[in-house]
């Protein structure tokens, strides 16, 4: 993107002066990451880690880069890519960015005149700044703003001192790469997932879900720390977490004792808050498809139920995955 590029030198040249110069990070393989909430999509690199959640992805080497950032007496030198969703609520794009400013400011940073580049097919509004991070060393950065139809898309790039100059060139890989999520246009008589999203918050985990799902009153067995359970617009379609006592077993050792239970069809492993977690397919009855997913942390088992009316299995099982993708656990 050779705006940005273009940009980006002028905001090291303006702001960098004596700083020290290293080699230009090269751009490598990328893995692709996908917003389980909100759908949007951004490559970063191989190497790199995501440090966020949904609906705020955070993109460094490690989290000691991210911790320079944060504080400068601590950590390692390195960048950090953020990219984040921002409800409109009411507000207005120019006043969502200029809400972006006053943190700046309230941070003391230096902040250049905005540029409009392109990004994910649009023009974005493009915030450069720095930070004084001591006597000798500054934080760079800038931020692209773009609209799309629900929310703000906020990407922000920074650098300890001369990292920001270094990374350029893959800053402008990973921007180049963000895609808008895409919104389809459905039959307005079958049930979609709203676009709205609300984070449910129980003393075991957090979890981002739309907000035309319809929490259902649910009776918790003995054995029970916890159970909740949310209903699309049939009674067959629907998530239910329930959390129990681990007993010191891992995950593995609780599916071996569990999985009786179910008559598998298929059966698999993920991660769900980078944990190892089990799944498996089964269908309770004629035309009803589910899933279940085991998880253990803090010596505590989250079992995740999810079920949906399998001749509209596109419609209802992406949104509760997507659910489950978002669940960070306490």
């Amino acid at each position: 993107m050779k705006t940005l590029l273009i940009f980006s030198i002028a905001i090291i040249i303006l702001f960098v002066g004596c700083e020290k110069k290293i080699e230009p990070v090269k751009v490598g393989e990328m893995n692709e990451y996908k917003d389980p909430a909100f759908g949007f999509k951004v490559k970063y690199p191989q190497e790199w880690k995501n440090h966020g959640q949904a609906g705020r992805a955070i993109f460094a080497l490690s989290q000691e880069v991210i911790n320079k950032l944060m504080d400068p007496r601590s950590g390692i030198e390195g960048a950090v890519v953020t990219v984040e969703v921002i409800r409109y609520e009411g507000r207005t794009s120019e006043e969502i960015i200029q809400t972006a400013k006053n943190e700046l400011k309230q941070m003391n940073a230096d902040i250049s005149p905005d540029a409009q580049v392109p990004v994910g097919g649009k023009t974005a509004t493009q915030i450069p700044y720095r930070i004084q991070a001591t006597t000798k060393t500054s934080i760079f950065g800038h931020i692209d703003f773009v609209s799309g139809d629900t929310a703000m898309y906020k990407l922000e790039f920074q650098g300890y001192g001369d990292q920001y100059a270094a990374h350029v060139p893959l800053f402008d890989a990973i921007t180049k790469s963000f895609e808008l999520p895409v919104i389809v246009t459905k039959k307005p008589d079958q049930w979609n997932p709203s676009g709205n999203m609300e984070t449910y918050n129980s003393n075991f985990f957090t979890m981002i879900y739309p907000d035309n799902l319809e929490f259902v009153t649910v009776k918790k067995a003995a054995k029970d720390d916890f159970a909740m359970e949310m209903r699309a617009d049939r009674l067959d379609c629907s998530i239910h977490i329930d959390v129990f006592g681990a007993q010191k077993l891992t995950v593995d050792k609780v599916w071996e004792q569990n999985k009786k239970r179910y008559n598998a069809k298929a059966t698999g492993q993920i991660q769900i808050d980078a944990e190892n977690a089990s799944w498996a397919d089964y269908s309770p009855r004629k035309d009803i498809g589910s899933r279940v997913y085991f998880v253990v942390k803090n010596d505590k088992v989250v079992r995740i139920t999810i079920n949906y009316f399998a001749q509209q299995k596109d419609i209802y099982f992406p949104t509760f995955e997507n659910m489950v993708k978002s669940i960070k656990i306490k």
